[in-house]
């Protein structure tokens, strides 16, 4: 599987990966604690993503018109910024508890 991010943005797998290793080390094996679990991992990446969105860019000239602009690094996990990943993963934590209640 390849990862398509930008800049900071593998953290949103890490954190994923991090829950699924809390949850293994807390013995937490039911469906219905694991993806709530996997899906508020949301919030450290959505956290993480308002924290370097305030941080200030990079003052750059160009020499031959003398404009300034300012350029700021971009976070993003598949093409989406980092803030987003929260509301993505407790939808699919959300159908995953449903599909799993549902058996």
């Amino acid at each position: 599987m390849i990862l398509v991010f930008k800049g900071r943005g593998w953290v949103v797998a890490a954190s994923a990966i991090g829950a699924g290793v809390l949850c293994a080390v807390l013995d937490i094996r039911d469906p219905r604690w694991f993806w709530p679990v996997v899906g508020l991992s949301g919030v450290v990446d959505h956290q993480l993503g308002r924290h370097l969105a305030h941080q200030p860019g990079e003052l750059v000239q160009d020499p031959d018109t003398g404009a300034v602009t300012e350029l700021r690094p971009v976070h993003t996990f598949f093409w989406l910024p980092l803030t987003y990943w929260l509301y993505i993963k407790l939808a699919l934590a959300a159908a995953f508890v449903y599909i799993a209640a549902g058996r």
